[in-house]
């Protein structure tokens, strides 16, 4: 979960914690990450960058930055948490409709299929072999809506 933050109270925080750093210099480092953020770029992994972070790690993810899954009361600027929910995931309505694309929940949050975890069942399915795209689109909904069931279930599945 992001702890939201005013740019103004984020460059407080940072230049106390990084007194060599100029205030100008950081500025300028928060309006660019928020500038490519704001205009739909990414991270080279697919996810939104974070901004806080993309001072130090310029135009990186939570994930790349620092390797955990998720935020745990880590800093966001504000502004930029207006197109994401809580948990940094961003809903379609909130999208430049030019730049959809993925795939999304029920309720309308794009889901990143690379925290999608793999069920061992579909190790042992043709389906997971196959170079088909709707299919694999088609397994990650599966998964993903069964993430948090004790077993999993494929009405598709075909063993090898």
């Amino acid at each position: 979960m992001w702890t939201p933050i005013s740019i103004d109270q984020y460059v407080k925080i940072h230049l106390r914690k990084n007194p060599n750093d100029q205030e100008k210099t950081l500025k300028m480092r928060i309006d660019a990450a928020l500038d490519y953020y704001n205009n739909g770029l990414k991270c080279r992994c697919g996810n939104d960058i974070w901004i806080v972070g993309s001072t130090t790690a310029p135009f990186g993810c939570f994930r790349c930055i620092t390797g955990k899954d998720h935020p745990r009361g880590d800093y966001e600027i504000d502004s930029a948490l207006d197109k994401r929910d809580k948990d940094g995931r961003r809903h379609i309505d909130e999208m430049d409709p030019r730049k959809i694309n993925g795939i999304f929940d029920d309720d309308g949050y794009e889901i990143n299929q690379k925290t999608i975890k793999m069920q061992p069942l579909c190790l042992t399915c043709m389906k997971y072999y196959i170079d088909d795209l709707e299919e694999q689109m088609l397994c990650n909904l599966n998964r993903h809506d069964q993430a948090d069931e004790k077993e999993f279930k494929c009405g598709a599945y075909e063993k090898l």
